[in-house]
């Protein structure tokens, strides 16, 4: 719609002075750029779009509209024949669904659901993510466990376009806000992130976009609410937001008592900004975690959605061996590889370079990423080349779980761990790198019967507390912590029964699947989708013993060389 000729369409007998300065506001955030192709545009030749239409319900919210040029904007208005008739069925479909199911009924936006998907680009939503949506349409609190890459993103952004109000995204990471943050920009959608990087000048737009009401989502770390600048503090907590969303949700429990203890304060942030629902998400959370980190945001009542904890193309196995020998038995596993890629994570920086050694005494040159290459550079390039993106591309690297955050590579066919990681939840998100593709993989953890791997962790994780500025009691209560998810691991590790069965069994507890009503089924008929991922040939190490398969012809089975002879 042009200029101010078409307002009367948009605002009825407010045409003159509520368009005007809404369009002002959407011209300024935008610079007077078509936000599709990035053309500027004159003022008065701009055009303003909804991102949701009116029709199925968009507001005239800044946070609705974007700048478009006159192309750009034709183009989102195409002849829509081949359309009409799956968004016909859409809608009333959602009306029928609606008409049987109670809880559904008191969703009004549950018909907008296909226009926000075709926003993302999307027709269907992926298994689980239609459950989490419609929660946070409720008003609920939540908390998804999911694997990296399943989805969850779209879990609070949906919910986030099709309320009023702009969503605060709590981030752990400057890197995690801003690919995020640019991620929104690509699908034209208002978001922006504030921290520490920002000058003074832009910060100051930034909060001005915030009071206009111009941002659908502001990304920020917790540490954000307890700067020094109290005028920008009270900011953002001025501001009720529609929902509050913590990302990497996991760093409440690990951090929030150590390392990043304002991840232990979202809780009383949460009220100062009036108490909106809760939408919590990570990749790795078991049963006791969960409940750690809803009873610290304050929502033990929170509504808990665990998805993608069974990966059934990813094979299990346990091999139990002194650690001397553990190097000489990895070569062996990475010569089965005919294809892929291949992840080896260490405990610590020295454990990474004694194998790195090892290795190379054994003509296998692996190079090694962690947190302590002090060339950004070197960094930058070596994991840009294990992700295929610069030439010469890596196969193989060993990593400690700096690496892990944000890496998304689907053709991972083997993820090693050189001995148990430091908690179940590590072990679940890191082996999880594998198999992205929904090909066969194969996970290997090593271990022995002695105590030198559990005492290496137990003294890693007193020295972090230790080094910490907390006082006597929360000490003790964190080490108390990261002893028992220690012991967890090393539990399961040595568990004489299926081991796939006791890692589902440590993040879903026994919990029965809810019922499907009759308007549940049929939104999830128009909406959702259900892919079933081929399951692996082989289960675990302990299923496999019914077939007498020690370690090395498991593994040739999962990675493809069947006819390969194994060295004793």
């Amino acid at each position: 719609m042009k200029g101010g000729n078409d307002s009367a369409a948009l605002l009825g007998s407010n045409r003159d002075s509520n368009w005007s300065a809404i369009r002002k506001v959407i011209l300024k955030r935008d610079r007077n750029r078509c936000v599709s192709c990035g053309d500027p545009c004159r003022p008065e030749d701009a055009d303003i779009h909804h991102l949701i239409p009116r029709s199925f319900g968009g507001t005239d919210e800044p946070s609705n509209l974007i700048t478009l040029c006159d192309g750009c904007h034709a183009a989102h208005h195409p002849s829509l024949q081949a359309s009409l008739s799956r968004r016909f069925i859409e809608r009333w479909g959602v009306r029928l669904a609606r008409w049987l199911d109670q809880e559904l009924s008191l969703l009004p936006e549950a018909e907008r659901l296909g226009p926000t998907l075709r926003l993302f680009g999307l027709a269907r939503f992926r298994d689980g993510q239609l459950d989490v949506v419609l929660a946070a349409l409720r008003g609920q609190s939540l908390l998804m466990v999911s694997p990296t890459g399943s989805g969850k993103t779209l879990c609070f952004q949906m919910p986030t376009l099709l309320k009023p109000g702009v969503a605060f995204v709590i981030s752990p990471l400057k890197a995690l806000m801003s690919d995020q943050v640019s991620a929104l920009q690509r699908k034209k959608l208002p978001g922006s992130f504030i921290n520490s990087d920002l000058g003074p000048e832009e910060k100051a737009l930034r909060y001005e976009l915030l009071r206009n009401r111009a941002l659908k989502f502001l990304y920020c770390a917790p540490e954000r609410f307890n700067v020094r600048d109290r005028q920008e503090v009270n900011q953002l907590i001025s501001v009720r937001p529609s929902y509050l969303v913590v990302d990497e949700a996991h760093c409440i429990d690990r951090w929030g008592k150590d390392f990043r203890p304002d991840y232990g304060k979202l809780g009383n942030i949460r009220k100062c900004l009036g108490s909106p629902p809760v939408l919590a998400f990570t990749a790795s959370a078991g049963v006791v975690t969960q409940r750690r980190i809803l009873a610290s945001l304050g929502i033990s009542d929170a509504k808990i959605f665990v998805r993608g904890v069974d990966r059934p193309n990813i094979a299990l196995l346990r091999v139990r061996m002194e650690a001397n020998l553990r190097p000489t038995a990895i070569v062996k596993l990475l010569g089965l590889m005919s294809s892929g890629r291949a992840m080896i994570f260490v405990p610590t920086i020295k454990k990474g370079k004694e194998l790195q050694a090892s290795l190379k005494s054994l003509s296998l040159d692996v190079p090694f990423y962690h947190s302590q290459i002090t060339d950004s550079w070197e960094r930058e390039n070596l994991a840009k080349r294990f992700q295929g993106e610069i030439k010469p591309e890596l196969s193989k690297v060993i990593c400690t779980n700096a690496f892990g955050m944000g890496i998304d590579i689907p053709d991972v066919r083997i993820v090693i761990h050189l001995q148990q990681p430091a908690s179940v939840e590590d072990y679940l998100q890191e082996f999880g790198r594998a198999g992205r593709d929904g090909l066969p993989a194969l996970a290997v953890l090593f271990a022995d019967d002695t105590d030198t791997d559990t005492n290496l962790l137990q003294f890693m994780a007193k020295k972090t507390v230790e080094n910490s500025k907390l006082d006597p009691e929360d000490m003790e209560l964190a080490i108390k912590a990261k002893l028992e998810a220690i012991s967890a691991m090393r539990t399961l590790a040595n568990a004489r029964n299926c081991f796939r069965r006791e890692l589902i069994r440590y993040f879903e507890g026994d919990a029965s699947p809810p019922l499907r009503t009759m308007g549940r089924r049929i939104v999830e008929w128009l909406f959702g989708t259900r892919v079933k991922t081929k399951r692996s040939p082989l289960c675990c190490d302990f299923c496999a013993r019914k077939s007498n398969l020690e370690y090395q012809k498991f593994s040739a089975v999962i990675l493809g060389n069947k006819g390969v002879e194994v060295v004793p």
